[in-house]
């Protein structure tokens, strides 16, 4: 497989997943602020800009809450929001429709011309946030179905695995510094799409200690960080041994993503939920940067080009420092 069309498999995994995982979390957030009070809301708001890695950006310093959301939402340029996440997968897409089923390819155009359309109805953001997460599941659920498993989806669900590790590490790390009206823990495991699964597990009680157990250890749960880790860990290791053993580069090492992954997931997995509270600020710093090294060492290790589609956020220097 030529290293271009992997590069646009896995970005096009990562930006399906960005898009997908910020139209949650808004949406999961709008719904539980009370009511009327979003625009109010400055600190919930501020919060959630922050944990998507646009501190700093100087378009939106000094801006309100109705304007941050419209950026998160709807701005077509930024490729962390979820409008620039969907142009950026399409784009992506489109530069490999020959190794994609056309049902996958029309799914993400039909999304892609969508969503001017959607955007001048004037629904408002819960409705286009709906929109988008019901348009990202018909793709996932597509790519899981009519595509072969091959190297080519691998490198996609790479991408995939790591982009939801990471947002959900971010979505936690936000949760844990979090203050306003809106419970941070219920508002956690909601954003991550859990809140029936851990009704079941836990009941309707939401504490610190279940929540952050939830989203990080529980092994049934596709969106926990253990989960993602585990699947990105399987699918570097088929890389490994398929694309990787073609390779006659001696600076490049196939195998270093899936050893960075694997030493994290298997200390992740044996930790208690005792060390997971009390060390949470150091262990939230070190999946962060172990996301970001797997990155790098994919990055290095099977694309032979620099990154021409770049992830803003995603290198170890840009991810925001979890408050310690």
């Amino acid at each position: 497989m030529l290293s271009r069309i992997a590069e646009s498999l896995y970005w096009l995994g990562r930006h399906v997943e960005r898009a997908d995982c910020t139209a949650r979390i808004l949406d999961t957030y709008l719904h539980l602020l009370p009511t009327g009070s979003w625009q109010t809301d400055h600190q919930v708001i501020r919060s959630l800009v922050d944990s998507m890695g646009l501190t700093g950006d100087a378009d939106l310093e000094g801006a309100d809450s109705g304007r941050l959301v419209r950026t998160l939402v709807f701005d077509t340029e930024k490729a962390s929001s979820v409008s620039g996440a969907l142009i950026a997968a399409r784009d992506n897409a489109r530069g490999v429709r020959d190794t994609l089923p056309l049902s996958v390819w029309e799914c993400l155009n039909v999304t892609w011309h969508g969503l001017r359309g959607r955007t001048a109805t004037g629904g408002g953001p819960h409705t286009y946030l709906r929109w988008v997460g019901e348009r990202c599941a018909i793709a996932a659920g597509l790519v899981d179905e009519v595509m072969s498993h091959d190297e080519g989806w691998h490198f996609l669900a790479v991408g995939r695995a790591l982009e939801r590790a990471d947002m959900t590490i971010r979505l936690l790390a936000a949760a844990d510094s979090q203050t306003g009206s809106v419970p941070p823990w219920r508002a956690l495991v909601s954003a991550c799409g859990g809140w029936e699964p851990y009704v079941r597990d836990h009941g309707g009680s939401v504490g610190p200690r279940t929540a952050i157990e939830f989203v990080l250890l529980d092994r049934r749960f596709p969106r926990s960080v253990l989960r993602a880790l585990t699947a990105a860990e399987s699918s570097l290791a088929e890389l490994e041994s398929g694309v990787g053993a073609q390779q006659r580069d001696p600076r490049r090492d196939p195998s270093s993503a899936r050893r960075i992954v694997g030493r994290t997931r298997t200390g992740l997995d044996y930790r208690t939920g005792t060390e997971l509270t009390t060390e949470l600020q150091s262990l939230l710093s070190s999946l962060q940067r172990t996301v970001a090294s797997a990155h790098n060492a994919v990055t290095t290790s099977f694309f032979r080009r620099g990154d021409d589609v770049t992830w803003a956020n995603i290198g170890a220097t840009d991810i925001p420092a979890v408050v310690g």
